[in-house]
């Protein structure tokens, strides 16, 4: 039986309508918002003017509206935000998530079944990734479950940990504004173009792809110890922090899993210990680090 987790809960979908739609997004997000088609999906961030990363988000385009999946926690501040910046432009933004079942699934080979529930998208959250994320329509989503023979997961811990091994990031309020992209694998997850036009934040995000280096990159980890999202990790005797904890699972009793942006010089280490003695295990994406 496939198994679906409901994702309502901490995802939101935002549609953009209007003529200027994809104009509006385009100078607004880091990725191609140009390339998006009905079959397919888009993967960026939105940023500050110092280019730290906002919130992360999934485009994808049904006729001439876009939709923008995004952390539920975020999506309240991100539709106040991008409707200062609409002006006179032909644009309207709407919280479309009590209209729609957010859900999760595992793809190896499930296209087939989650087609059959005749959704409004699915799309995997990138090209390398065996995950999916799938948007049906609130009102049909019940009975269309209970039509193939599928499962409604509440509880995330087993999607949490799956978006772990992924290594694919995830911004909440206790992480928003604490990262420029390509510290959290953006570039590496095609969620940065860098030929498009001006973008709010795309000063800094170039400059360091063309003149500088990565110091930090997003890694995933296991401990036998709590971590917060946002917290800051340092080594014995030293002040300056080495990284910071991006999402923390705990699977069982003392068993948590989870993604930490490192410093490059110490992710090559594969067990870190902490000023405090917690320990890190690292483990090092499917993807490549660059």
């Amino acid at each position: 039986m496939t198994k679906l987790y409901d994702l309502s809960t901490v995802k939101s979908l935002i549609s953009f309508s209007g003529s200027d739609a994809e104009s509006f997004l385009q100078g607004q997000t880091t990725c191609d918002v140009a390339s998006l088609t009905s079959g397919n999906s888009v993967f960026g961030a939105l940023c500050n003017p110092k280019g730290r990363a906002i919130s992360l988000f999934h485009l994808f385009k049904v006729n001439d509206t876009i939709y923008m999946l995004i952390n539920s926690g975020l999506s309240e501040a991100i539709i106040k935000r991008l409707k200062m910046f609409v002006f006179r432009s032909d644009v309207q933004i709407a919280d479309q998530s009590d209209n729609y079942a957010i859900l999760g699934a595992e793809s190896h080979g499930q296209e087939g079944t989650l087609s059959s529930l005749k959704p409004l998208a699915s799309f995997k959250l990138n090209d390398g990734a065996e995950l999916i994320h799938v948007i049906l329509n609130a009102n049909a989503c019940q009975q269309a479950i209970l039509n193939n023979d599928l499962s409604l997961e509440q509880d995330l811990t087993g999607w949490k940990q799956l978006n772990t091994f992924e290594c694919f990031p995830e911004l909440t309020t206790d992480t928003s504004e604490l990262f420029i992209p390509q510290m959290l694998n953006l570039d590496l997850l095609d969620g940065i173009n860098f030929q498009k036009g001006c973008y709010t934040g795309q000063e800094v995000i170039a400059r360091l792809h063309y003149k500088g280096s990565v110091k930090k990159r997003l890694v995933a980890f296991q401990s036998a110890n709590p971590f917060k999202p946002g917290e800051n990790i340092h080594l014995p005797g030293d002040t300056n922090s080495i990284g910071t904890i991006l999402s923390s699972t705990e699977a069982k009793p003392s068993e948590f899993s989870g993604l930490v942006v490192l410093k490059i010089d110490v992710i090559k280490s594969q067990k870190l210990t902490l000023n405090d003695d917690r320990v890190l295990l690292i483990q090092l994406p499917k993807y490549e680090l660059g």
